[in-house]
Parts: structure tokens; sequence; C-alpha cells
């Protein structure tokens, strides 16, 4: 059963909000190299690929 839970957290990143957003959204595979202190892995479930209308992403966080 997959768990769905809040998480909420501050990082500096040196880059503008807009460019952030769009590697948030079409280069998610970036994620744990620019935010590795949060993001450990991203990974494509389905979909032809990482910036495809309908693509499913599955996004491990660190916790703690």
């Amino acid at each position: 059963m997959d768990q769905i839970k809040r998480m909420e957290c501050q990082v500096e990143i040196k880059s503008s909000a807009d460019k952030f957003f769009e590697a948030y959204q079409t280069k998610a595979q970036l994620m744990p190299k620019m935010a590795n202190q949060v993001v450990r892995d991203v990974k494509l479930v389905e979909g032809r690929g990482w910036d495809s209308e309908g693509s499913v992403r599955q996004r491990f966080f660190v916790a703690g």
C-alpha cells in the first residue's frame, strides 16, 4: 500500500527560482545532484521520458 506523507524542509539553492522549478518539472533525474541533502533518488516508474506528459516518477527523500 502506498504511503503519502507531508515533508517540509529548507534548502539553499544557488540558482534562480525559474531554473530550479524547470529542473524539478522536466529534469527530475537531476534532483539528487542538486539537493542531495533532501532527495536521495528519483526513478521513472512509467512513461516515455522524464519530461513526457503523464509520466510517473518516484522520489526518495532523506528522512531525519
